[in-house]
């Protein structure tokens, strides 16, 4: 060891040797008076080249800089410096880093030397530079991301998109689990068998929907890994918002079943809404009434008055339908000019008769077909009440059809109920 360093207590030294932090002891003037392996590791050299005349460790335009850090120590030897500064590896290229540099004073108060830590700067930097774009990206990202554990699905972190959309603050979906959010965990599997399957698999492509914090639900498409950091494993969930997607593919399964005349649904659509009309009464308790509904002579008129004529009464009697029904109830065309319509909640053969009486009363008024020209027309409607926990639809329908041809044999516009145990 250098002689300058044998005053230094031997414990401090073995310090120096093993500490990663970059360290060099230096003479007044400047020269190299020791280097710790972590410098030469820093810089590139090996502990000889260092300590030779040949290497300058500091960056050329910081040489000055150097004189003026040894010129302030000498003048206040008792106030460490702490400033940025660069330096020169080996192979050319520039290091930044924070040196933090304090002045050694021997017995009289003279400056024996300078002892330096050196921290590298440049990898914080690109650290601090990678850490901000990818939290940039992360915050301002068109996907809604989510970090949760893996035991209970709390989740842990997560991106401004996916709160606000939710319509939580942050803190306030952090005190959330993925459950919370997402009804297929208590209705279609639990969150034990998802964890699972991850686990077997280690990710997955999921669609489902995410419950926001009025109780609205939003369908979603989240493509969720396992990820394993510091021993510990995590769900990492990129979700997206596809309420469009969703909306569109409604449209074109509209455009494809609904009746292109009277914008009304088809058989086809009509047995699909049936289906989920059932299942929500089914759950409510309520009955389901059925009507069909017929113009009278019906041909007879299209022949007479043409089939521009008999489209326009068409679609203007469809239109009289959909604006006397609810938002609950199906209306449908079967073909020709006959129309089913489905009623929930009608749980009395009276309650039934009133509403098909109404029915008639609004659809009956003659039809404007233009300069002022009306057709009288007259309805024949079919009605029945069926029992959603045992439904049959197709026999509730052929129930409905058989009682309009009943009311068919009525003179105007008539209805008649066929109960549906009767046939």
């Amino acid at each position: 060891m250098d002689k300058p360093i044998a005053r230094l207590d031997e414990s401090i030294s073995r310090l120096f040797d093993v500490t990663p932090i970059p360290t060099a002891i230096t003479c007044p003037k400047g020269r190299l008076l020791y280097t710790n392996p972590a410098l030469c590791q820093f810089l590139g050299y090996s502990r000889n080249e260092l300590m030779s005349n040949d290497v300058m460790m500091t960056h050329p335009d910081d040489l000055a800089l150097n004189q003026r850090i040894r010129s302030q120590l000498s003048r206040e030897p008792f106030t460490p410096i702490q400033i940025e500064k660069r330096y020169r590896h080996k192979k050319g290229y520039t290091l930044v880093a924070q040196l933090n540099i304090a002045a050694d004073v021997n017995e009289v108060g003279r400056v024996h030397h300078f002892v330096s830590q050196i921290v590298d700067m440049s990898a914080m930097r690109k650290s601090h530079a990678a850490e901000l774009l990818l939290n940039h990206m992360v915050k301002k990202g068109s996907d809604a991301i989510y970090v949760a554990e893996m035991e209970y699905g709390h989740i842990l972190n997560c991106n401004e998109l996916a709160y606000k959309r939710l319509g939580y603050s942050k803190e306030e979906l952090l005190q959330l689990s993925v459950i919370d959010i997402n009804p297929r965990f208590c209705e279609e599997t639990t969150w034990s068998e998802h964890v699972s399957r991850m686990r077997l698999n280690g990710e997955a492509c999921i669609e489902a929907t995410h419950r926001r914090k009025d109780g609205k639900e939003i369908p979603i498409e989240a493509s969720v890994n396992m990820v394993d950091f510091d021993g510990q494993q995590y769900l990492i969930a990129i979700v997206r918002d596809i309420s469009e997607r969703k909306e569109q593919q409604l449209k074109a399964i509209e455009a494809q079943n609904l009746d292109p005349l009277t914008n009304l649904a088809n058989r086809r659509l009509l047995e699909s809404q049936l289906k989920q009309l059932a299942g929500e009464c089914r759950k409510k308790g309520e009955k389901i009434a059925f009507m069909y509904v017929d113009i009278d002579n019906f041909k007879s008129l299209n022949d007479q008055h043409g089939h521009v004529v008999g489209d326009k009464i068409l679609t203007e009697f469809a239109k009289r339908l959909q604006d006397f029904t609810r938002q609950s109830d199906l209306v449908g065309r079967l073909g020709g000019d006959e129309f089913l319509i489905v009623l929930p909640g009608l749980n009395s053969r009276e309650h039934v008769l009133s509403i098909a009486h109404h029915i008639l009363q609004v659809t009956s008024h003659p039809i404007d077909i233009g300069e002022s020209e009306l057709i009288p027309i007259n309805v024949s409607l079919g009605a029945t009440l069926c029992d959603s926990q045992e439904l049959n639809c197709v026999r509730a329908v052929s129930v409905a059809d058989k009682a309009m041809y009943v009311a068919k044999t009525r003179e105007g516009s008539a209805c008649y109920f066929l109960d549906i145990d009767s046939d």
